[in-house]
């Protein structure tokens, strides 16, 4: 029986081809070590990395809602002891007295037509005198919606001009707040307890007199519209 020859390139523990293969193994499992440690210390670093620049933007974050200046404003109070609202309220006088002249001189018209009209009732018939009647209402009702319309245009004036001053004086609180470095401005009504440092009430109504005081204010009351106009 022939028995079969062994292959040149079998590998015989001990032999040097054994050997080789055994210290390439080697390496190659080195290397395969050393690429897995370098990826997973890649991985640790980037997460290190971004747990980091979240923690930074955290803290950017929070140290943006801080509040460490705070400002009190008594807005309302400093609108009723400007100096432009004791002016608005002047022009304001001046418009109801022209008005209170204007329909005192129609008013005592119309009494005076009245009279007429009632010494007339037994010369007049009664389709005539019921039409001097009725035109004569007509025209006090007219006079009465332009009474209510006149006082209503003085609230509304009145309000316009008070607005313009509440602007500047809101401006001029921005201002102070950024002069003071101030983080946030109270009204004044709504805190109870407050160190009177904190209060820019008497800054602000310093400036606003000063910047209103050449300020060219005017009260103007449009005449009310007739029917053709409307």
């Amino acid at each position: 029986m022939i028995k079969p020859e062994r292959s040149s390139s079998s590998l015989v523990p001990g032999s040097r081809t054994s050997a080789t293969m055994a210290s390439l193994t080697s390496r190659i499992f080195s290397s395969l070590l050393i690429c897995g440690a370098l990826l997973m210390g890649g991985v640790t670093i980037s997460a290190m990395t971004g747990s980091m620049i979240d923690t930074a933007h955290a803290q950017e974050t929070n140290d943006d809602m801080v509040i460490r200046r705070i400002g009190l404003i008594d807005l309302e109070g400093v609108l009723r002891a400007s100096k432009g609202t004791a002016k608005v309220r002047e022009l304001l006088d001046k418009q109801r007295q022209l008005f209170q002249q204007e329909f005192s001189e129609r008013e005592a018209g119309l009494q005076q037509r009245e009279r007429e009209l009632t010494s007339q009732r037994e010369l007049l018939s009664e389709e005539a005198f019921a039409e001097k009647l009725a035109q004569f209402e007509a025209d006090v009702a007219t006079i009465q919606k332009e009474i209510q319309y006149r006082r209503e245009a003085i609230d509304l004036a009145f309000q316009e001009a008070q607005s313009k001053l509440r602007r500047i004086a809101l401006e001029i609180v921005t201002e102070v707040a950024g002069e003071k470095r101030l983080d946030l401005v109270l009204i004044k009504d709504s805190v109870l307890i407050f160190r009177p440092t904190l209060n820019i009430s008497d800054e602000v109504l310093q400036r606003l007199d000063e910047r209103t005081k050449n300020a060219r204010l005017e009260v103007t009351v449009d005449p009310p519209k007739t029917a053709g106009q409307e």
